[in-house]
């Protein structure tokens, strides 16, 4: 009996400890969670030499009122700045719940892609953070106040994180932005934001892309971004508007493909498009002349994307990664873009 009240006593007195050390690890874990600085959205650029790093943090009062707060350093390096906005926040600067990153053009083509290894090598950002860049200061569009109340990161993370395969900008995560660095030509393509005012009201525009090799950039048209969007992306959805002889229509996009065969100085693309002729179509409207102009607005896009990054070297749709996965080397020689003629065939069907 008495080795029995023993082994008892001993139990009791191991719960105990396991219950105390429990309790004092969800307390310390509570606290710690509660000392933090959720970073929601960033902004960086390179003014000066230096970096220009910008967080936005939410903040809720007792009374539940939210407010999106922005905090900026700068600094030559981004730990001493990340230890400086820790300061200013009052909380050990959290990223892994970063919606997007955006970034500015300086930083995009004088940096030497050091920040982004940075955010990669350090495991400071997750994989799904999606990377933007900004056709003015990137601070100012992150802190933008938007007229539904929201802070301009917080808002543009959540529309490219819900952003369908869609006709236009194409959203880019982290981990795509370093895959298409990797590819032969390191080329990247981001959306472009922009801060925009009508009135009194201040809202943020998507509708452009950025193309860089991290030492030259382009901005894309709307109409380049769109052509942009057809080759690279397999589209489900959009509109394609269309106008000729005074009379406008518009068609949905029901499904888009492309296929391009790369030689040594030409480019054959097919692009291959199933439209829904149910949209808005006015009367009297040939569908054969239709098509016909459909077919001529979707070759300008592509053509003038294609066009504006070959003018700075940017082989934006992968040819010399297209070249290599054929077995050949012509990508190597210098002049390979220049001299590739792009070939461009549509073929419209009408569901």
């Amino acid at each position: 009996m008495k080795k029995h009240s023993f082994v008892s006593k001993k139990w009791l007195v191991i719960t105990l400890i396991l219950i105390v050390l429990v309790t004092f690890s969800v307390l310390e874990e509570q606290k710690n969670v509660s000392t933090r600085s959720i970073v929601l959205a960033m902004s960086l650029d390179w003014k000066n030499d230096e970096y220009e790093l910008g967080i936005q943090l939410l903040k809720t009062d007792s009374q539940d009122k939210q407010e999106f707060i922005t905090y900026m350093s700068t600094g030559k390096h981004l730990t001493d700045i990340l230890e400086n906005l820790t300061h200013d926040t009052g909380g050990a600067i959290s990223l892994c719940h970063t919606t997007v990153l955006i970034l500015g053009n300086d930083l995009l083509t004088k940096d030497g892609e050091k920040a982004m290894r940075f955010f990669v090598q350090n495991e400071e950002l997750c994989n799904n953070t999606m990377i933007v860049a900004s056709k003015g200061s990137p601070l100012e569009a992150m802190s933008a106040k938007l007229s539904n109340g929201q802070g301009g990161g917080y808002y543009l993370g959540g529309v490219l994180r819900n952003m369908t395969k869609d006709l236009g900008i194409i959203p880019m995560t982290i981990k795509d932005y370093i895959k298409n660095r990797y590819r032969i030509g390191g080329c990247v393509y981001l959306p472009c934001v922009s801060v925009e005012k009508t009135g009194e009201t201040t809202y943020l525009s998507l509708k452009e892309s950025i193309v860089t090799d991290c030492c030259k950039s382009v901005i894309l048209s709307e109409t380049a971004t769109k052509g942009l969007s057809l080759v690279l992306n397999k589209l489900k959805s959009g509109e394609l508007s269309y106008q000729y002889d005074n009379k406008m229509g518009e068609v949905d996009i029901v499904k888009t493909s492309s296929d391009i065969k790369v030689e040594q100085d030409k480019a054959k693309l097919k692009i291959k498009a199933k439209l829904n002729d149910k949209a808005y179509i006015p009367d009297n409207i040939d569908e054969k002349r239709s098509v016909e102009v459909l077919t001529e607005n979707i070759t300008k896009y592509v053509e003038e994307c294609f066009s504006i990054c070959r003018q700075e070297g940017l082989d934006v749709f992968f040819l010399g990664q297209r070249a290599y996965a054929q077995g050949k080397d012509y990508y190597e020689q210098s002049d390979f873009l220049d001299k590739i003629k792009l070939e461009i065939q549509v073929d419209i069907s009408m569901k």
